[in-house]
């Protein structure tokens, strides 16, 4: 049987810190192996004030300082590291084939090279054929339900199931939103909680609700963050139109006030 590989990037940042932290503790929840990577240019001059280190040597202490702060937070999981010369986003988004979740900070700083436009996360986020989080805010494991932005499309099936999954492994309450928009009609004949029947009998431990709210969806879910565990939506092609990166998706990566999930 093969486990499953939960991967993350780091670079030394304190943003890179935080999401080894929550790639450690889902690891753990998951019984999955976490696998950490750096990206490094081999020809890159480092800002050294007078550092004879590589490029290589610097990536491979951020591994070092990684694995430590995972095993920190999960002694029990499996920690491997890899340092790839190259940029992190192509290095990623190619680990991504192989994994359950990808998990990054909430912007690139330091030395985890980044593609000329936009930066690792919403890269990531639009690119990688897996789930992927993106770790910002607070994360604390105990604070708040997961909130999960719905609308019936056909994405709802991927937002849903990673909502209720997450809820049920972090024992916690799941808030399914959907925000009716401006030129969005609603039918007064959907019974919007009943969807939620099949899987609360896949996972009778959640307790679920469902609601509908008037107004702009990314301002509604950057609201909700802020007393959230995580807030779940799904990538550009399903869910909300243009969710990533489109203005919804563009602002929870910039606005959460915690951990934004992409299901796929």
């Amino acid at each position: 049987m093969i486990k499953s590989r939960i991967v993350v990037g780091v670079d030394g940042s304190d943003h890179a810190a935080a999401a080894v932290g929550w790639a450690a503790a889902e690891a753990s929840r998951r019984g999955a192996e976490l696998r950490v990577l750096a990206a490094y240019y081999r020809e890159r001059s480092l800002p050294g004030r007078g550092s004879t280190r590589t490029a290589e040597e610097h990536a491979a202490e951020h591994l070092r300082r990684a694995v430590a702060q995972a095993h920190a937070a999960a002694p029990d999981i499996e920690v491997r590291c890899l340092a790839l010369p190259g940029y992190a986003v192509p290095m990623l988004v190619n680990a991504a084939q192989e994994a359950a979740m990808v998990v990054v900070g909430s912007r690139h700083e330091g030395g985890l090279p980044v593609l000329p436009f936009g930066s690792v996360s919403s890269q990531v986020a639009t690119q990688a054929r897996c789930c992927v989080v993106v770790v910002r805010g607070h994360y604390d494991p105990d604070a708040g339900p997961v909130v999960a932005g719905v609308d019936g499309g056909s994405g709802e099936t991927a937002v849903m199931g990673r909502a209720f999954e997450e809820a049920s492994l972090h024992h916690t309450d799941l808030q399914a939103v959907t925000i009716n928009g401006p030129g969005r009609a609603e039918d007064p004949g959907a019974d919007l909680d009943a969807r939620l029947d099949p899987w609360r009998e896949k996972y009778p431990g959640v307790r679920a609700t469902r609601e509908r709210i008037d107004g702009r969806a990314d301002k509604v879910l950057v609201q909700r963050s802020r007393s959230a565990r995580m807030v779940v939506v799904g990538p550009r092609t399903h869910g909300y139109e243009g969710l990533m990166l489109g203005s919804i998706g563009s602002r929870l990566l910039q606005r959460s006030s915690c951990p934004v999930v992409i299901a796929r």
